[in-house]
C-alpha cells in the first residue's frame, strides 16, 4: 500500500513539473529585460555612482588644504660673522624643519562651479550614449522576435501541408489497392511528403537559431517550445520629432560644450587664496638664533596666469566649432531618420494594400483546391497535378500570414525609429 502511494506521489509530481507549459514571451516582456538582462544596462546605474564621487571630489576645491611636511638637512658651509669678534653667532650646519601648511581658497574664479557643471554633463552624456546602445539592442530584438514569428507561421503552414498531403495519400493509397489509381501517384504523394518534412526539419533548425539569439540578448533562457505573441498593430502617437535617445545624446554633449565655455572664464581671472604655515626647526626666521624654535606665518596669495588668460579666447574658439560639428551631425541624422521612417511607411502601405490582395487569391486558390480533389477522387486527374494545385494554396496562405507578420514588424520598426520608449 505504502509503495503504491509512493508511486502515486511521484506520478502527481512529475505530471505537475512536466505538464506545465510555458507562459508565452510577448515583445515588451523582451523589452523589459534590457533594463536588466542586458550588461549595457549597468553601465548607467554604475555612471551614476561615478558622478556622485567625482561631484564630490570637485566640491573638495573649496576645502582647506593642509600639508604636513618634514626635512632634515647637513651643509658643507655656514654664514660666518667675523665682524663681531667672539661674541658672534655661531650657525649649525644641521638643520631639522617639521612644518604644518594650510592653504585655503578664497576666490577661484568659478572654477569648483565650472569642473562640476561639466562633470553633470559629461555623466548625462555618457548615459545617453549607454541609452543609444541599449536602443540599438531593442532594434536588433525585434529583427530577431519578428523572423522568429516568421519562421512559426512558416512551419504551421507546413504542418497543415503535411495534414493535407497525408489524408490525400490515405485516400491514394486506398483507390490503389482497389486498382481505381496507379501506383505512381501514391509514390508521387510519397515524395512530397518527404520534401516538405526536410522543409520542416530546416524550419524548426531556424528557429531555435532564432531563440538561441533572442535568449542571448534579453540574458534569460527561453525554452524551445515557449510561445512568442505576436503584438497588435499600434498607431503611432509619438507628438516629439526628437524622442530617439541620440537626440538627447546631441543635447547632451551641446551641454558639455556650454559648460565648458564656462570653466574657461575661470581662466581669465585671478585665483585667491589665504595661508597659514606654522613650524619647528631650525633656521627660524630669526638667522641669529641658532637654537630650535616655533614659528608662523600668516597671508594673502594671488596667482593669475597670463598664458592661460591669453589662450581662452581661441580655446572658446575651438569649442564652438566642436559646436557646429555637432549640429551638422545632428542634422545630418535627423534627415537620415526622416527618409528612413518615409521608407517605412512606404512599407507599411505596401502590405496592407498586399494583404488585401492575398486574402482574395486565398479564397481563390482553396475554390480550386476543392475542385481538383475531387477530380483526383474521381481519377480525371494525376496526384502531381493535384500537389500543384496544393502547394500553390499554401503558397497562397502563407504569403497571408508572413504579411500580416511583416505588417507588425514594419509598424514597430516604425514606432522604433520614431522614438517610442518601452520604459
Amino acid at each position: 500500500m505504502k509503495k503504491m502511494m509512493s508511486l502515486l506521489v511521484v506520478g502527481l509530481l512529475a505530471t505537475l513539473v512536466y505538464g506545465q507549459t510555458s507562459e508565452p514571451i510577448t515583445l515588451q516582456y523582451c523589452y523589459d529585460q534590457i533594463e536588466t538582462g542586458y550588461p549595457a544596462a549597468n553601465k548607467i546605474r554604475i555612471q551614476e555612482q561615478i558622478k556622485e564621487l567625482n561631484l564630490k571630489l570637485r566640491q573638495t576645491g573649496l576645502y582647506p588644504e593642509i600639508t604636513l611636511s618634514g626635512s632634515a638637512s647637513y651643509q658643507s658651509d655656514v654664514t660666518e660673522v667675523s665682524f663681531a669678534g667672539p661674541a658672534a653667532p655661531q650657525f649649525s650646519k644641521d638643520h631639522y624643519s617639521i612644518a604644518l601648511n594650510i592653504n585655503q581658497p578664497l576666490f577661484d574664479a568659478g572654477r569648483t562651479r565650472g569642473l562640476k557643471a561639466v562633470e553633470v554633463v559629461n555623466s548625462k552624456t555618457a548615459i545617453a550614449g549607454t541609452e543609444v546602445e541599449l536602443w540599438n539592442i531593442r532594434s536588433q530584438i525585434d529583427q530577431v522576435y519578428f523572423s522568429i514569428l516568421l519562421l512559426s507561421k512558416q512551419k504551421e503552414n507546413i504542418d497543415l501541408l503535411l495534414k493535407d498531403l497525408n489524408e490525400q495519400l490515405s485516400l491514394v493509397k486506398a483507390r490503389v489497392e482497389n486498382g481505381v489509381l496507379l501506383r505512381s501517384n501514391e509514390l508521387v504523394l510519397r515524395a512530397e511528403i518527404l520534401k516538405v518534412r526536410q522543409q520542416r526539419s530546416e524550419t524548426e533548425s531556424n528557429i531555435k537559431a532564432g531563440i538561441d539569439v533572442l535568449s542571448t540578448l534579453i540574458g534569460q533562457e527561453i525554452d524551445g517550445d515557449t510561445e512568442l505573441e505576436l503584438p497588435e498593430y499600434q498607431e503611432n502617437k509619438v507628438q516629439d520629432q526628437e524622442a530617439r535617445p541620440e537626440f538627447e545624446l546631441f543635447r547632451s554633449k551641446e551641454e558639455v560644450l556650454d559648460a565648458q565655455i564656462g570653466l574657461l572664464g575661470s581662466d581669465k581671472l585671478p585665483v585667491i587664496s589665504a595661508f597659514a604655515k606654522t613650524a619647528y626647526g631650525r633656521p627660524g626666521f630669526n638667522a641669529f638664533d641658532d637654537d630650535l624654535q616655533f614659528n608662523w606665518i600668516i597671508g594673502l596669495r594671488a596667482q593669475w596666469s597670463f598664458r592661460n588668460w591669453k589662450n581662452s579666447s581661441t580655446k572658446e574658439e575651438v569649442i564652438r566649432l566642436q559646436k557646429q560639428q555637432n549640429t551638422a551631425d545632428k542634422d545630418a541624422f535627423s534627415r537620415q531618420l526622416e527618409a528612413s521612417l518615409a521608407r517605412t511607411e512606404e512599407q507599411i502601405a505596401s502590405l496592407q494594400e498586399q494583404i488585401s490582395l492575398d486574402q482574395q487569391v486565398l479564397e481563390l486558390r482553396e475554390q480550386v483546391v476543392n475542385e481538383k480533389q475531387s477530380q483526383l477522387d474521381q481519377g480525371v486527374i494525376t496526384s502531381t497535378e493535384f500537389i500543384t494545385e496544393l502547394n500553390a494554396e499554401n503558397r497562397a496562405r502563407l504569403n497571408l500570414e508572413i504579411h500580416k507578420v511583416q505588417l507588425i514588424q514594419a509598424n514597430y520598426d516604425y514606432l522604433t525609429k520614431r522614438g517610442v520608449s518601452w520604459k
